[in-house]
């Protein structure tokens, strides 16, 4: 997640096109079983370098037939590049239709999003190890557990806390600790419903061990973002995904036709649905990443899908140098419940919903160098330029350095407000065309469809949706200017801090690669 660079891992090689696995490019037969057949050597053989040179790869050619799958440590899927004539993985039919649920609150065996091109999926189970013995506040990394024997420096765990006041079976606003943490001022309602219920009853995150200081006392590698009171039972588990796995030098595509609509099936001229609204949506995937750590993705090209990278439940990985090309479709990169992550210099040519997605209490991720190459909101698809917050409080997260995004969030009511606290918006700028969601659009750079739940339930206070969010450097194309809630001016209010609206050139262009340094 650039503290160090992407390993350029060289032996041991496991070749697709060799006689023990062969795949064949460009002879127009399946060669999932055989790309696989050398991932599961790879795996046995204690991880190495699938090799695929070349050509296109038929993967997935039927909607009953298998995918792509990762579930070792060490492997890396590598090909020779991402363009039309490097190496093309070709997936000729959707996943199979399935319950699509709110991202990471099952398992990733039943989730239906898991049926991509490839699929990294790690083990989801882990043991307790310690418990907390004294009150975390935000920014600490030292904690004091029960007994350190169970840990070694080096280790990756999994950090978790249990809301003492959400009942699951009689969610109410008003019976809620870490949500209202993680939300205030915004004034939590009974249509929320999901925002303080089961779903977030725990909440998770994952950290290494820095090092044992003494018999009660670790250091974690990430700082808490959160109060973890000792009422919480917060306790400390064993994270037994997977670690080291990359994807890179890939180009992959799909037989998808188009006619994309934004959660809505596609019909023919009779009005019969030839793609369900969920296949649309869901089934034509790129990478579903789920319980993995330490990772990346790298020079890969997505064609044609409408859905491209999703990281559930994983951190410290690095998404660098992708690009989306083709089709319209639902969402390019999102991160569910995940922590730590780095999307860097992504390229959006194919016109998207949500290009880049933050949901499910993530948080410390950094979106960077990222741009479109297209404006307006397409009012029959629905694409758009968007930097989306999609509920359930993802928090303390960075989007800097982004070329033609404004914030125009997704999620249902039930999961609202989109963000939780104290995201930060650093040297953006913002598309000269700002088409929100209709005639209240106007030119605030943060957007939503549910000014309804603010405290004015106008849209003169859309901006409580991100509460304490910090705007520094927000300018926006064209010269034209840009607001927050109706106004230029710089100011440091409960809800807001505002640095340098419509002021190019800020001092410092990367806040990332400053804390970095």
């Amino acid at each position: 997640m650039g503290k160090e660079r992407i390993p350029d891992i060289k032996t041991p090689v496991f070749d697709v096109t060799d006689v023990r696995f062969g795949a064949v490019p460009d002879d127009g037969k399946e060669d999932t079983l055989a790309i696989q057949a050398a991932i599961d050597k790879a795996a046995i053989s204690g991880g190495g370098v699938v090799f695929l040179p070349k050509g296109r790869y038929d993967i997935h050619q039927a909607k009953a037939s298998p995918y792509l799958q990762i579930r070792s440590d060490r492997i890396v899927l590598r090909g020779q590049g991402s363009g039309k004539t490097g190496t093309v993985l070709f997936m000729g039919a959707p996943g199979e239709q399935g319950r699509i649920r709110r991202l990471g609150t099952v398992s990733a065996e039943i989730e239906a999003r898991r049926h991509t091109a490839i699929a990294v999926i790690g083990a989801e189970d882990g043991h307790k190890l310690a418990a907390f013995t004294q009150n975390v506040l935000r920014g600490q990394t030292d904690i004091t557990v029960t007994d350190t024997k169970k840990f070694f420096q080096g280790q990756t765990v999994t950090m978790v806390c249990t809301d003492p006041l959400i009942d699951p079976a009689h969610p109410e606003p008003g019976k809620a600790d870490i949500p209202v943490q993680l939300t205030t001022p915004f004034a939590l309602g009974p249509v929320q419903q999901d925002t303080f219920g089961s779903a977030v009853k725990k909440l998770s995150w994952i950290a290494g061990i820095e090092k044992i200081i003494d018999a009660h006392t670790i250091r974690l590698t990430r700082p808490a973002r959160l109060d973890q009171p000792l009422d919480y039972t917060p306790e400390i588990f064993s994270f037994n995904g997977i670690s080291e796995v990359g994807i890179e030098h890939l180009r992959i595509e799909s037989a998808w036709p188009g006619g994309y609509e934004h959660h809505k099936p596609f019909q023919d001229a009779q009005g019969k649905v030839i793609r369900t609204a969920q296949e649309q949506d869901y089934l034509w995937g790129g990478i579903w990443i789920s319980s993995a750590v330490n990772g990346w993705v790298r020079d890969v090209t997505f064609a044609d899908m409408t859905q491209g990278v999703i990281l559930s439940r994983s951190a410290q990985w690095t998404l660098q140098d992708l690009m989306f090309t083709g089709q319209e479709g639902h969402a390019g990169v999102t991160i569910g419940w995940g922590n730590d992550n780095l999307v860097q210099n992504i390229g959006f040519h194919a016109r998207l919903v949500h290009p880049v997605t933050l949901t499910m209490t993530s948080s410390g991720n950094v979106v960077t160098q990222c741009k479109t190459y297209y404006e307006g909101r397409n009012l029959l698809s629905g694409t758009d330029t968007a930097m989306d917050f999609h509920g359930i409080f993802p928090f303390e997260n960075l989007f800097e350095r982004m070329t033609g995004f404004y914030v125009c969030p997704g999620g249902d009511l039930s999961v609202l407000p989109h963000a939780g606290v104290r995201n930060v918006f650093w040297n953006i700028e913002a598309p000269a065309t700002i088409s929100g969601y209709g005639e209240y659009a106007q030119d605030s750079f943060v957007q939503t469809y549910d000014f309804a739940s603010t405290s004015s339930k106008t849209p003169a206070t859309m901006y409580e949706h991100y509460p304490q969010a910090f705007y520094i450097g927000i300018c926006r194309r064209g010269n034209r200017l840009i607001t927050l809630a109706g106004s230029t001016k710089d100011r440091r209010t409960r809800w807001m801090t505002v640095e340098g609206l419509n002021r190019p050139d800020i001092s410092v262009p990367s806040l990332y690669k400053m804390q970095k340094k």
